[in-house]
């Protein structure tokens, strides 16, 4: 008679392993000792989904941004601007269509632009008489021409100062493999308006860092944007607040990321040219994630939301879908509304 253990099956995280096969008693413990361990990655438990199909866990991807989450120093005494969010803005502007050499058409009144309508919206083209032709575009997709492209307008300058409120102030963030086989985790920053120097001023405005990840989940730098520009510094160079978030010095009007106050002030970029332009005060600070000021001194921002990715958007962030501009079109490329951060070249950037 065959022994019991020949016949036996157990099941470990869905799979049957069969007694006798290679797969005994100490076999299916041993499996479920691993299997525990692998619900936890770098400390953080995974939620067994993956919403927006980017190959990593979203319970993972959650946990790493309010991990690393930054500490922004604001430039609060010099600059008249203030941060924001999507929703806020939308509430706050009106939807156009920019006709190269004609007249401008309007698409969605002020109050009537949602994060659902944003992205579901299709105009036609104007010819050299400035009819309607045939050929549409979208406010979605891969398809954006700079000539006949939608754009969101506030309809005053009220707007263009953002919210004094920090609940206001939300982060969305963006997770996704980079190749040291670990990840970079995306920390974007809306203010709805750029005071730039020497007039190169501009509606909206999008910046962000990232913090790089190796494949073990340590730190392994930051990627600090200013403008069009990166810079990346490993974990040593880089300040940070209890280990895991990295300071941030947010430059006066162009909003622009730094390493520090000093970096900033000193940048021919700035205002001033080297006056300055960033300010380091604790009563300034704005902790990005929930819950991440408490007792210490700053600003308690309204979180960090995290986006997926731009074709499977998570915790309704539709607006990634959106390949345009959060602004009117100025007078040179430089004055420009800004483009959506998921349709802007360092959305996956990676060295």
């Amino acid at each position: 008679m065959l022994r019991r253990s020949a016949w036996m099956f157990a099941v470990v995280s869905g799979v049957w392993l069969v007694s006798g096969c290679g797969g005994t008693e100490e076999d299916a413990l041993e499996s479920e000792r691993v299997t525990a361990k692998q619900r936890l990655v770098a400390g953080c438990a995974e939620s067994s989904v993956d919403a927006d199909a980017d190959g990593l866990d979203d319970g993972v991807e959650n946990c790493l941004l309010q991990r690393h989450a930054p500490v922004l120093y604001l430039p609060w005494s010099l600059d008249w601007t203030k941060p924001a969010n999507v929703d806020w803005y939308l509430s706050r502007v009106h939807m156009r269509f920019h006709h190269d050499n004609c007249p401008d058409c309007q698409i969605l009144e002020l109050g009537a632009v949602t994060q659902t309508n944003l992205i579901n919206r299709s105009h036609s083209e104007k010819d050299w008489i400035c009819a309607h032709t045939s050929t549409t575009r979208n406010s979605f997709g891969d398809g954006f021409n700079e000539n006949e492209s939608f754009f969101l307008q506030p309809p005053n300058d009220v707007t263009h100062n953002g919210s004094t409120t920090p609940a206001d102030w939300k982060v969305y963030g963006h997770v996704y493999k980079n190749s040291l086989g670990g990840v970079n985790v995306q920390y974007w920053y809306f203010f709805p308006y750029n005071d730039g120097p020497a007039g190169f001023n501009h509606e909206s405005d999008w910046e962000h860092i990232n913090v790089r990840l190796a494949a073990d989940y340590s730190v392994s730098g930051v990627h600090y944007a200013h403008h069009s520009k990166v810079d990346y510094f490993a974990k040593a160079d880089v300040q940070w607040f209890n280990t895991t978030h990295p300071y941030v010095w947010i430059a006066d009007g162009s909003h622009a990321s730094y390493r520090s106050e000093q970096i900033c002030d000193s940048t021919i970029e700035e205002v001033g040219m080297g006056s300055s332009s960033c300010e380091t005060n604790a009563s300034y600070r704005w902790f990005t994630w929930a819950g991440g000021k408490g007792t210490a001194a700053g600003f308690q921002g309204g979180g960090v939301i995290n986006v997926g990715e731009k074709t499977r958007p998570l915790n309704n962030q539709q607006f990634i879908k959106y390949n345009a501009r959060w602004g009117e079109l100025g007078s040179t490329r430089i004055t420009n509304g800004i483009r959506t951060p998921s349709f802007q070249g360092n959305w996956l950037r990676d060295a």
